[in-house]
């Protein structure tokens, strides 16, 4: 999936911290690689509420939702 996001910018999605389920906005998108894989795309979330930005969180670990 290298290059090719499935998510945008500012898109309102959700994903899994461990075993936590958070809720945030897309805030980067980090298109080549993770440290983990360099062919996944990660991003960095930012979870307003929390007024944190959670960084390179994998593609898999995201879905879409309606705010």
């Amino acid at each position: 999936m290298r290059g090719n996001p499935k998510y945008k910018l500012n898109e309102y999605v959700r994903f899994t911290v461990g075993d936590v389920i958070k809720n945030g906005t897309i805030y980067i998108i980090d298109k080549y690689g993770t440290f983990f894989d360099d062919n996944d795309v990660s991003y960095d979330i930012m979870v307003a509420e929390e007024n944190c930005l959670y960084k390179h969180i994998r593609e898999d670990f995201v879905s879409k939702i309606s705010k």
